[in-house]
């Protein structure tokens, strides 16, 4: 169906500028935008789509999600025994279509919360290359993914025993990177710090797992395959290997030497901000997070790492996007929003930038900008619309009215709710 978004407010998110357009139409056709102009009649031979009194945008782009979890209050998958009991569960055939439903339903709540692309950084059994085949094929409607398998790392480190497959030896880490290429990623993702949930030392949420040579293995071989590769660092010297050894995209982070700041530069490399699965374990009570106090601890070094790595970053021109790690203790699928209200909050960015970042910004840094990240003609027609304006208060990017993803229109989202852990959540804003 060709049809029009009749006379919204668009910002268009080319810019963090707060240059918001109104009374507009935006024509899709073939899943594309062909014109935006000042409202009016409408063209031959396309539909009308009352959007009077709404703002659009451009949908959002979640760069760090892990599909296979709800982001209920529990430890089971995130690094515990829970989440190696599922992986043995999923390894049997009735397993493994839970495990699809399970990615599909987080997929779909993604969608249904504004996010129409979603880079999905580790999974079981390569169950979100699956799903990113069965939505590019049609089969199934969901936003556009871009995956990466299963997490790359080393014997004891982040992911092992789950979402990640191990090698110590560096040809052996090359060969994972090239089987990964044999079952279709779209990137590589490797884990060179421990995190929060598996770390051993108070105060240490960062733990080293990777060495200096064996990052640069799995970086060389990705580059040579053209890959890029997300690392999962979350410690300052985590950061300096990470990136002396060739990654492109730093998840997480930590805060930022004079040494680490000239090798963001000279390799170009991001910083992906993940405020959302730190700040839940140090702020909230730990009797409704189930975390004892050694846990909440090892948040807070994150949480403050997290942020003055965004800080540090912006400050020396470096590029910094945004992800959720949905799947984590209180990161449901839905929730990217609340991303984008605490980069703004904490890192201390105007509604406007925090709204170019999770859109044109994180667009740049997965390879996408030529299609999507902004509304213009020619771009993919990936539009979140709302019924009040997002540039004044961030917090209604919690409902969509509507979402047009790569042109198919969800003229009515909504995504299964866990009503405690908003409500929880809805106090750190």
């Amino acid at each position: 169906m060709d049809y029009v978004l009749s006379n919204c407010n668009l910002f268009d998110g080319t810019s963090d500028e707060e240059n918001l357009r109104e009374g507009v139409d935006i024509y899709v056709r073939d899943g594309s935008i062909a014109a935006i102009t000042d409202h009016g009649e409408v063209e031959p031979g396309f539909q009308r789509i009352d959007c009077a009194g709404k703002y659009a945008i451009p949908g959002l782009i979640n760069l760090h999600v892990h599909l296979f979890g709800t982001g209920k209050p529990s430890k089971a998958l995130s690094g515990g025994g829970g989440a190696q009991m599922l992986i043995k569960i999923t390894k049997t055939a009735l397993g493994a279509k839970v495990l699809d439903s399970m990615v599909k339903s987080g997929a779909q709540a993604q969608l249904a919360s504004g996010v129409t692309t979603v880079r999905a950084v580790g999974d079981f059994h390569w169950s979100d290359v699956r799903l990113r085949d069965r939505i590019n094929a049609g089969a199934v409607r969901g936003p556009r993914l871009l995956v990466s398998g299963p997490a790359i790392t080393v014997p004891g480190g982040h992911g092992d025993g789950t979402f990640a497959q191990t090698a110590t030896d560096p040809e052996e880490l090359r060969a994972l990177v090239r089987s990964h290429k044999e079952h279709g990623v779209d990137f590589i993702k490797i884990c060179v710090t421990g995190g929060v949930m598996d770390a051993k030392v108070k105060g240490e949420p960062g733990e080293l797992k990777m060495s200096l040579e064996q990052t640069a293995a799995v970086c060389d071989e990705a580059h040579k395959l053209g890959f890029y590769v997300a690392s999962h660092t979350e410690s300052t010297e985590g950061v300096r290997v990470a990136l002396s050894g060739g990654v492109d995209t730093v998840e997480h982070g930590a805060p930022a030497t004079p040494e680490i700041i000239e090798l963001y530069k000279q390799t170009g490399s991001a910083d992906i901000c993940t405020i959302s699965p730190a700040i839940p374990l140090c702020k909230l009570d730990p009797s409704v997070t189930l975390m004892n106090e050694f846990t909440q601890f090892n948040a807070n070094v994150e949480f403050e790492g997290i942020v003055q790595g965004a800080r540090d970053a912006l400050d020396a021109g470096i590029s910094v996007g945004l992800g959720t790690d949905s799947s984590c203790p209180f990161v449901t699928q839905y929730d990217m929003w609340r991303e984008v209200c605490y980069f703004a909050k904490h890192v201390g960015v105007s509604p406007a930038y925090a709204l170019h970042t999770a859109t044109l910004l994180n667009a740049r840094i997965a390879g996408i900008a030529e299609e999507t990240g902004s509304v213009e003609a020619g771009k993919c027609a990936d539009i979140a619309l709302y019924d009040a304006n997002p540039l004044e208060d961030l917090t209604v990017l919690r409902m969509p009215s509507m979402v047009v993803s790569r042109g198919l229109l969800v003229e009515h989202p909504a995504a299964k709710r866990l009503t405690m852990v908003d409500a929880e959540l809805d106090k750190l804003l």
